[in-house]
Parts: C-alpha cells; structure tokens; sequence
C-alpha cells in the first residue's frame, strides 16, 4: 500500500472507485453531487484539488494497494500554514475495508503532515464510525469534543467526534 499524489490521470479509476463505492460511502457521509459521478465530473474534481494543492491549501492523495488499484483516498484540506493546522479526512473502498489501510494510510499522511511543518491535524468521526475511531486513536488522535446533529447521512442527523493529533515535532539532540 501507498499514498500518492491525486493526478489527472487517474481520473478514469477514481470514477470507477466511486461509483463501485458510491451506496457504502453514502451510508456513512454526506453523498457527492451527482454531477461527480461522470467523467467531467470527477476530472473538475481533479482540477479542484489540484489547485487547492498549487495554492498549499490541500494534500490530496490516493491510497494505491499492491496491484495499483485505488484503495480509498486520504486528504489534509483548510492547510493553515500559519495556524499550522489541517483537517484529515479519508475514504476506503468497501472491498479494502478491515484490512488496516486506513490505519497505515494515516501514518504516512501524519509524516508528511510533519514534513509540511504542520502541527495540529483535526479529523471528525461519526460517533457509530468504531472502526474510524480505533484508526484515530491508535494514531495518537485524541477525542476533543463530542459535535450534536453534525451532519445529515440518508435522512437521520449523525453526532460526530472532534479528534486532534499533535503532530510530533523533529528535533536535533546534543549529547
């Protein structure tokens, strides 16, 4: 498994993961527009992260199993440089899931986090999401606060927890 940057090329395998994944990730978030699932909708998607990324905004990246198949997404977004901030948020196909992808996916993520100089990741989880919350946490993610009716998922409102990771600066030691 790897973490690579979001090309335009990858445009025709990430319609396919999406679509194929569309009712399980539809079944824990929000749902994407629906003019996200065509061709120029996932390559306007594309487009936009990539410009986010230009702008030092946002790190989209792939989650890339071992035969080259995109195993979920994993993105920093709202990238403070100042506050020295990012919002973490990933997606792992259905077929992937319970394999430990997204725990690895997060490490990396957090290492690169840390080359970028950020400090504090913030990541939000719905609150019936267990297997999200065991991902956070072993990652060193602490629940910070607990968010009522956050969002709206297939008609009911969902409570989400506010987790934050400090990222681990590098220092040089004498001695």
């Amino acid at each position: 498994m790897e973490l690579r940057l979001l090309s335009r090329l990858d445009s025709r395998a990430l319609l396919l993961f999406e679509t194929e994944n569309r009712a399980w990730f539809e079944s824990h978030i929000n749902p994407r527009e629906v003019s996200f699932y065509s061709d120029d909708g996932v390559k306007k998607h594309i487009e936009e992260c990539l410009s986010q990324h230009q702008r030092k905004a946002m790190l989209p990246m792939i989650i890339v199993d071992d035969s080259g198949e995109i195993a979920g997404r994993i993105n920093l977004t709202d990238i403070n440089l100042v506050r020295r901030e990012a919002y973490l948020g990933y997606r792992i196909g259905e077929k992937f899931a319970g394999r430990g992808i997204a725990k690895r996916a997060v490490e990396k993520i957090i290492r690169l986090a840390n080359e970028l100089n950020l400090q504090t990741l913030i990541a939000f989880a719905s609150v019936d999401n267990i297997a999200s919350q065991k991902v956070l946490t072993y990652n060193g993610f602490v629940d910070v606060k607990q968010h009522a009716n956050f969002a709206e998922v297939q008609g009911k409102n969902i409570n989400c927890i506010e987790y934050q990771q400090i990222v681990k600066e590098k220092h040089d030691t004498l001695g």
